[in-house]
């Protein structure tokens, strides 16, 4: 048996595209997609990977609107529409796909930990143990699979302050994003009367004020706030049959700490060829992760007027248009044009990627085997 740790998107579409024909999915809560913590917006990319029934799209987004600190405002027309979804629901449709193919489920049972067994493991939940030849930690940023195996390693977290609220003056199918509110923040509109309001970054008394200056006079609905960890370079995936995919390995894209598209792909790296598992991830999504770390890392530094400057730069059509044409969880296709059309954009400390994305050196010598 193959057991999963964790019913969300990652460890439901690894089973789903699994092979093994005894594959079993322990969740601890009770239902599927509870609780939300998450905006469940997701890219046109997601499409590659499974197709969205109608049902599961709240609503779409056209557009993105920046504004900076010193209020100018800029629109970026996106190519392909973003998918704000139920996220409830989602996660349940990505289950019911894996149930679909004989994969079992344990709901209301959680992973306390594990020992070796003959050839494999014998993991303890909390109603009985089972015996199992592979452990898959899909269970999130704190991962107890991670812990038991000990390669949870050195992480940091970031809280999201999040509410579905009754919102004035909204822009349906328009995200606003202020770059002088939290690390990130956003207003995604379900229609022209709700949205998910959200701001993130490190959990202190700033943020708390950022959140209640950007909820202003709405009215909250539901609240969804959560910890999203830090992507970390180094952070292990692997020791000997235990794995991490998801929340649970870090894959999260830094510049809006989204990570269930980059969850679902390592899982299907995993379903793959797990021997191969660890490099597919470094060839493949290692170099966006970690450019979307140094991007936040750089923005993070700025001051207000660098952030002004960069609104301006961004402004530009031309840099307008790369914007618009690109998946954003795939910073470094579209980095590099910018970088090659605006010198400032240096100044600003974008030289932070000369080595890593002009350079020679490959990206391997960055994480951890």
């Amino acid at each position: 048996m193959i057991s999963v740790i964790g019913a969300g998107p990652a460890g439901s579409f690894y089973a789903y595209k699994e092979k093994h024909d005894d594959v079993t999915i322990f969740e601890e809560h009770k239902t599927c997609g509870d609780p939300v913590a998450c905006t469940g917006i997701l890219t046109d990319s997601v499409k590659q990977f499974v197709d969205i029934p109608r049902n599961l799209i709240v609503s779409k987004i056209r557009k993105f609107k920046m504004v900076s600190p010193n209020g100018k405002e800029m629109y970026i027309d996106l190519k392909k529409e973003n998918l704000v979804l139920d996220r409830a629901r989602f996660d349940r449709f990505i289950l019911d796909k894996a149930l679909d193919k004989g994969v079992k489920i344990n709901l209301g049972e959680k992973f306390l930990g594990y020992k070796k067994s003959g050839k494999g493991y014998s993991i303890k939940t909390s109603k009985r143990t089972y015996d199992t030849s592979m452990i898959v930690g899909a269970d999130g940023p704190f991962s107890q699979v991670a812990r038991s195996t000990g390669i949870y390693g050195n992480r940091t977290f970031v809280k999201g302050w999040q509410a579905r609220c009754k919102f004035p003056n909204l822009e349906p199918g328009v995200t606003e994003i202020h770059l002088n509110l939290g690390e990130f923040s956003w207003v995604v509109p379900e229609d022209d009367k709700i949205a998910r309001v959200g701001v993130i970054g490190i959990d202190n008394t700033k943020l708390k004020s950022d959140y209640k200056k950007l909820l202003g006079a709405s009215k909250v609905i539901e609240d969804q706030s959560g910890y999203i960890p830090v992507y970390n370079p180094k952070q292990r995936l692997r020791k000997e049959n235990v794995f991490l995919i998801g929340d649970a390995a870090t894959q999260v894209k830094a510049t809006t700490y989204g990570g269930i598209l980059y969850g679902m792909i390592a899982g299907n790296y995993l379903a793959m060829d797990k021997e191969d598992y660890i490099s597919n991830v470094n060839k493949k999504l290692a170099k966006d992760l970690w450019v979307s770390l140094k991007m936040r890392e750089m923005m993070n530094s700025m001051s207000e007027k660098q952030a002004n400057e960069m609104i301006e730069i961004f402004r530009k059509k031309s840099n307008t248009d790369i914007l618009s044409n690109h998946d954003r969880n795939f910073p470094s296709k579209f980095i590099v044009q910018l970088l090659m059309k605006e010198a400032k954009l240096w100044k600003l400390g974008f030289s932070i990627f000369r080595n890593r994305v002009f350079g020679k050196k490959g990206m391997e010598e960055m994480f951890i085997k």
